[in-house]
């Protein structure tokens, strides 16, 4: 006979899996109902971000255009297709397959490529992962393979395989994997470029997470890719100067040029949507301190007044730590080195021994940052 100890614990375990089960369900629900709900054009959408993210106008049009269609296309797909599978959610995911436009996002460091794809993820109420592509290798050498980014997916989507199927992933630096000949990258380059192909181009995969095996698919999943693509303007004019063309390269780039510069033909073409960012000027990152709801600034004053000081900084330190940035071409991501080596001192002695008001003028963060 079991002893009774055993069979409560085995009780136990199963109320535990009901109740995990019961929460995921919950959870579904929620994320579904979202989904179909969803609403925000896209002008609503680059409204919120304007609060979040300063300047990049055309690039905050294209990703709010993008995000906001799909959702929309995927909500009025997802509730037609319940409504023919007796609210079965999995059978209707896979029953469904409305057109997706994955984003490629080119630009250099710092200009708000991730930062964009992040915010408006989070303004569209969705499970979002962020991938570095430079940790990926083809399957068989040291790193990553394609297949993991299902299992980040998953995770940030609670643990729940159904709501990662309508999230977003966005894979950065996708420009490290182009293949040898241009980039002068490992041979694995074109092996990833490959793996991702099979992802993007919306599949079903089983993947490993724990003791679980689980399967999720790809073909709702929004892709959203970036890169600096330093050596692709160059690309861009020279072709355009043989062609006889004028203008902005911007305006010109076509998938030619992204597989001369070492991409696979066929993953670009799974990215139509195209948008080239600005590099960040002086005034952008003055604006970004001053009127980003995320500003790295604020966020140290808010420090500061923890301890009762008061943080101002004049419009010349401003301009200074801006020029600065811009000078060591970080872009947004360099304010929050450039501010620190001007205030850590001041973060070391003030505490604890000085309040009110302290004002950094522009002649104090050149002294800070020689």
């Amino acid at each position: 006979m079991t002893p009774p100890h055993d069979s409560i614990s085995g009780r136990s375990r199963q109320r535990i899996e009901d109740k995990i089960e019961l929460l995921r369900e919950e959870q579904t629900s929620r994320a579904v109902q979202a989904i179909i709900e969803f609403d925000k054009t896209p002008a609503d959408l680059k409204a919120e971000m304007d609060g979040f993210i300063i300047g990049q106008e055309r690039g905050k049009k294209v990703i709010s255009t993008a995000i906001a269609f799909h959702y929309k296309r995927l909500g009025g797909a997802l509730k037609e297709a319940l409504a023919k599978s007796q609210e079965d959610v999995e059978t209707a995911l896979r029953s469904i397959r409305p057109p997706r436009a994955n984003i490629l996002l080119i630009g250099p460091s710092g200009c708000g490529k991730t930062y964009t794809s992040e915010t408006t993820s989070r303004l569209a109420g969705v499970a979002f992962v962020h991938e570095d592509m430079t940790r990926f290798s083809e399957v068989g050498y040291v790193g990553q393979d394609a297949t993991d980014i299902l299992i980040d997916l998953v995770f940030a989507a609670g643990g729940n395989p159904t709501v990662a199927q309508m999230g977003i992933v966005y894979l950065d630096e996708i420009d490290k994997i182009a293949s040898e000949i241009v980039a002068y990258k490992d041979v694995s380059g074109r092996g990833v470029q490959k793996g991702l192909l099979h992802l993007v181009d919306g599949t079903e995969n089983t993947v490993q997470i724990g003791k679980e095996r689980v399967t999720v698919s790809t073909r709702n999943v929004l892709f959203i890719a970036g890169g600096a693509f330093e050596s692709l303007e160059g690309l861009v004019t020279r072709r355009m100067a043989r062609q006889g063309f004028q203008g902005s390269w911007k305006d010109h780039l076509l998938t030619d040029d992204l597989v001369a510069f070492g991409m696979e033909r066929q993953l670009m073409g799974r990215f139509p949507v195209k948008v080239v960012y600005d590099r960040l000027t002086t005034q952008d990152l003055k604006d970004i301190m001053t009127r980003s709801a995320d500003s790295v600034l604020l966020a140290y004053a808010n420090d500061l007044k923890a301890w009762g000081i008061d943080l101002e900084f004049t419009d010349e330190a401003l301009t200074e730590v801006a020029r600065r940035a811009e000078q060591e071409g970080t872009g947004a991501r360099g304010l929050i080195s450039v501010i620190h080596r001007v205030l850590l001192e001041d973060m070391f002695r003030l505490p604890g021994s000085y309040t009110g008001l302290f004002t950094v003028d522009g002649s104090y963060v050149k002294g800070r940052l020689e």
